[in-house]
């Protein structure tokens, strides 16, 4: 079963030593213009998708992130100093909670735990000294069906399809907005969600939709092929220099349908020396590729999603965290958080028999108010569930552990076993 929410991984425990100069800016190549000969076509176009993020960012590259530079842009202000109540040591006592949307829980099936590598890049490093970066995320505002605005208006929406549009080689022929209604001050107003242009160059042609959350999704035409080495290795090439990747890595990940199917999902994310910076690289600024499936064998690239990266995340300071086998042994307490029902499990409940993986992770969707680290925990459900399933297929639930130590957390709410 798939999960609710995309998640997004990251490290552990670490030693100071290992933790990245995030103040450092690298130096930008420029953009290229639209290639028109037929064999570059398909090049092209994501070379100048890709570049949207960069337009959008230029103000707060990847290479800034630090307790001096927290961000620019939205949302940039500081978080109000907390009282002295709500601190311990010096650091602002944070949540951890696990909010979702819409029906079901987050489970993965497959036919063994082998199949559900994931690409998190996470490794355990040995250190005496187990501290983890917390972020405040700005794009939380305390409902669960959204997050803060980053782009607030329907001219500014227009400017970063008229930029993407651009870097394609392409115009924009027309653009559509979608708007919601919402009740402000007792006055109904409408207010823009996206914005979606059609653009068109010489030898192509794109559909570009920028979110009010962030995100700017390009749809390409031609789609460009991303099957054998080769192929990849060019496209990447591409992803590495426009969205300010020098040496950029595939994560792939995927689980089963209850049909047996392998669904994947495939992202791209900036590599690292550093294991820290690898690791908040994949956590807060991987793009999405979606692949062609209307056409040919569905390898071809035919979407790219770009999200705010770390835009979005306000420095709040080196957490100490627990280790696994402290993790484990407050799952098995019952101490976690999960929208896994109880009735999944057989009757003994979680023993250390069906937990099959753990994996340390950051959480930071629009639901999150905090980017901060969880031990993630493959539980083995009950045999025979779910009843539909074909023969063989087992399920996973996904249960949450707080990494964070716990004095510095000011509430845990539990799942109780039930839907909302």
């Amino acid at each position: 079963m798939k999960a609710n929410e995309q998640l997004l991984y990251a490290l552990g425990t670490v030693d100071p030593r290992y933790v990245p100069d995030l103040t450092e800016v690298k130096e930008r190549k420029p953009y290229l213009r639209w290639a028109a000969a037929a064999g570059g076509i398909c090049a092209a176009l994501l070379i100048g998708v890709l570049a949207v993020h960069q337009i959008r960012n230029g103000r707060n590259p990847m290479g800034i992130l630090s307790p001096d530079n927290p961000t620019v842009g939205v949302g940039s202000e500081q978080p109000d100093a907390a009282d002295s109540s709500d601190t311990v040591n010096g650091l602002p006592k944070i949540t951890a909670s696990l909010t979702t949307g819409g029906m079901g829980f987050e489970g993965q099936m497959a036919y063994s735990i082998d199949e559900l590598e994931n690409g998190n890049p996470w490794r355990e490093i040995p250190s005496d000294t187990a501290v983890l970066p917390v972020y405040k995320n700005l794009l939380y505002n305390g409902r669960w069906e959204e997050g803060a605005d980053y782009y607030t208006t329907e001219e500014e929406m227009r400017r970063v399809a008229e930029a993407a549009a651009q870097s394609l080689g392409m115009e924009v022929l027309s653009t559509k907005t979608d708007t919601m209604g919402e009740i402000r001050d007792t006055v109904l107003t409408e207010r823009v969600t996206s914005l979606t242009a059609e653009c068109a160059g010489e030898n192509a042609s794109a559909k570009l939709r920028v979110s009010r959350s962030g995100t700017v999704s390009a749809e390409l035409s031609p789609s460009v092929p991303f099957e054998t080495v080769q192929e990849r290795t060019k496209a990447l090439d591409i992803l590495s220099t426009y969205l300010g990747y020098r040496d950029a890595v595939i994560a792939e990940s995927g689980d089963r349908n209850i049909y047996g199917e392998m669904v994947t999902t495939v992202e791209v994310y900036e590599d690292s020396d550093n294991p820290v910076r690898k690791l908040l690289n994949y956590c807060a600024a991987s793009s999405l590729l979606g692949m062609d499936l209307e056409e040919g064998n569905g390898t071809d690239l035919r979407f790219v999603t770009i999200g705010p990266g770390f835009d979005r995340l306000n420095f709040l300071g080196d957490y100490p965290v627990i280790g696994e086998e402290d993790a484990r042994a407050m799952l098995l307490r019952g101490e976690y958080l999960t929208t896994v029902p109880a009735d999944t499990l057989p009757e003994s409940g979680i023993t250390e028999d069906r937990i099959d993986r753990v994996e340390l992770v950051y959480r930071c969707s629009l639901r999150d108010e905090y980017a901060e680290p969880y031990y993630r925990f493959f539980v083995r459900l009950r045999e025979g569930f779910p009843a539909s399933a074909v023969e063989g297929l087992l399920n996973w639930g996904i249960y949450y552990v707080p990494a964070v130590r716990v004095e510095y957390l000011s509430e845990i709410p539990v799942w109780d076993g039930t839907f909302n």
